[in-house]
């Protein structure tokens, strides 16, 4: 049963240092907010497929991007499959959300994760973030919480992340804002995971990534959304002109039905 809206601020901060174990998949054994544990995350049947493709693509020396991080799903299975010779970098400009992500972090005692409170874009600045139901649809320009706002450039030339060579995106129909302001620093080796929100997110990415001699395997379920009836959030996975595993990662793609 889902807890009314009204209460979860009653019920969150009651049950917030309340952990459960993820019981299967690419989080399997990890630790995992009961206030969070719903679809799917808790049984480990979240996204199953789309996260074993995920995590397979990592490799163990990849500095990880995970741009739209929301509790850290997606960047404690990469915390996994980096490891100690790689990083990951989650990205999570909601308070609330970060909070649950810092928890889990701790919680499992990730060394290779650092938490950033940024949204990424093409530009530095302010924007106000939110929006109406479920937090993991929150996004730039709704909502009344003002968060800081950075291109990915910027944090590399400041020092705080080291250039990722994979990059998660998915940030709610700003993939295109989010590529832009780092590419300048983006690896021609590197790869990119993208959720792609709309006709329009999908044209700037393509414009961009394309220009910048990326390779661009579209997802079945994104081939299907440019032929007629746009289908949620489809993946497009991307692979920089000198990446030295992109028959491995093709391999992969094909392997799993992407």
């Amino acid at each position: 049963m889902r807890v009314p809206a009204f209460v979860r601020p009653v019920t969150d901060r009651l049950l917030a240092g309340v952990r459960v174990p993820v019981v299967s998949g690419v989080n399997r054994g990890r630790w995992w907010s009961l206030i969070s544990a719903g679809s799917g995350y808790a049984s480990g049947r979240r996204a199953s497929s789309q996260m074993e493709l995920l995590a397979a693509l990592v490799r163990p020396d990849d500095v990880v991007w995970d741009v739209g991080a929301h509790h850290g799903y997606v960047t404690l299975a990469a915390a996994r499959q980096a490891g100690a010779r790689g990083a990951v970098h989650a990205f999570e400009p909601s308070a609330t959300n970060r909070a649950v992500l810092q928890r889990h972090v701790r919680w499992n005692r990730l060394g290779n994760v650092a938490v950033h409170p940024y949204a990424l874009s093409d530009f530095d600045g302010a924007l106000n973030f939110g929006g109406n139901g479920t937090s993991k649809m929150y996004a730039l320009g709704a909502g009344s919480e003002t968060v800081d706002v950075r291109r990915g450039a910027t944090l590399v030339e400041q020092g705080v992340c080291a250039p990722p060579t994979f990059m998660k995106i998915d940030v709610e129909g700003a993939e295109g804002e989010a590529i832009a302001g780092t590419l300048p620093v983006l690896p021609r080796s590197a790869r990119l995971f993208v959720a792609v929100h709309g006709p329009a997110a999908d044209e700037r990415c393509r414009h961009l990534l394309d220009a910048a001699g990326f390779e661009l395997v579209p997802s079945r379920a994104l081939e299907e959304s440019r032929r007629g009836e746009w289908r949620s959030d489809p993946d497009l996975f991307c692979i920089g002109p000198e990446c030295e595993s992109r028959e491995r990662d093709l391999a992969l793609l094909r392997a799993s039905g992407f």
